[in-house]
This record gives structure tokens, C-alpha cells and sequence, in this order.
């Protein structure tokens, strides 16, 4: 009985160290003869060269708790960052549109300033009533006005 166990330790302890070489094998690369590049198990050519293949990194869960942290930092800062963008457009394009209303208010003031007449809608669109001089001073002096409040 003895002996009967024994070849089938053996075996097993064969086997075993036969996976354990498959394991830890080496792997070569080297160029075939039309160029192309081969890695294999075994080099076949003689200017094969052995490849090191490091392990991957077991991650700390310490480091992949602060790589979270840090990255939803980022995303809030960037979100931040387009908000702040968002805002400065808004701002500009009212600062624009401010700009261009004192930009026509100066040119519609010009404009009376220049004209020789002043007209007044009346209920008879064909008949439009022309303003004093007074009236017409009064109208300048009420555009200075408004330009010097709101320009």
C-alpha cells in the first residue's frame, strides 16, 4: 500500500512543478524575416531579446480615496471656473448693450441739435406740429439729461 501511493505523489509533485515553470516564464521578442515584430515564449531567432513584464501596482486604498477627493475637487473648481465665465460673458454682453444704447442716444441727440426743425406727433399724422425754439432747447437740454444719468 505504501508503494502505491507513492507514484502518484510523485506525479502530482511533477505536475505541480510543471505549472510552476509555466507560470514564471519568459517571454522574447525578435523581427521575423519579413519585418513584422514576434514576441513567443521561446526565441527562435538569435537576436531575440528577453522581456521584463513588471506586475501592476496593487493601489493603496489610502491613495484611491485622496485621487477620489482630488478629482471631485477638480470637477467642482472647474465647474466654478465655468460659472465664473458664464457670468463674465453676461456682463460683458450687458456693458455692450449699455454701450451702444449711450452710443445712440449721442447720435439721436446730434441729430436734433442739427436738424432745423422739430416735429410733434399729432392726432393728424399729415399735420405734425413744428416746436418753438424754447421747446426745442428743452428737449436738447432733457436728452443731455438723460445721457449724463444713464451713460
Amino acid at each position: 500500500m505504501i508503494y502505491r501511493n507513492v507514484p502518484n505523489k510523485f506525479l502530482i509533485i511533477i505536475f505541480f512543478l510543471f505549472c510552476l515553470s509555466n507560470a514564471n516564464a519568459e517571454i522574447y521578442k525578435w523581427i521575423d524575416e519579413n519585418g513584422k515584430v514576434v514576441y513567443g515564449d521561446k526565441p527562435i531567432s538569435s537576436d531575440a531579446e528577453q522581456i521584463k513584464i513588471k506586475k501592476t501596482p496593487v493601489l493603496d486604498p489610502v491613495v484611491q480615496q485622496r485621487n477620489e477627493k482630488q478629482n471631485k475637487l477638480l470637477g467642482v473648481m472647474q465647474e466654478e471656473r465655468e460659472e465664473r465665465s458664464a457670468l463674465r460673458k453676461e456682463e460683458k454682453k450687458k456693458n455692450d448693450e449699455h454701450k451702444k444704447m449711450c452710443a445712440d442716444a449721442r447720435k439721436a441727440l446730434q441729430k436734433i441739435k442739427n436738424a432745423r426743425f422739430l416735429y410733434e406727433k399729432t392726432d393728424d399724422p399729415n399735420n405734425p406740429k413744428i416746436m418753438t425754439n424754447e421747446e426745442r432747447k428743452a428737449e436738447e437740454i432733457r436728452f443731455e439729461n438723460q445721457i449724463k444719468k444713464n451713460c
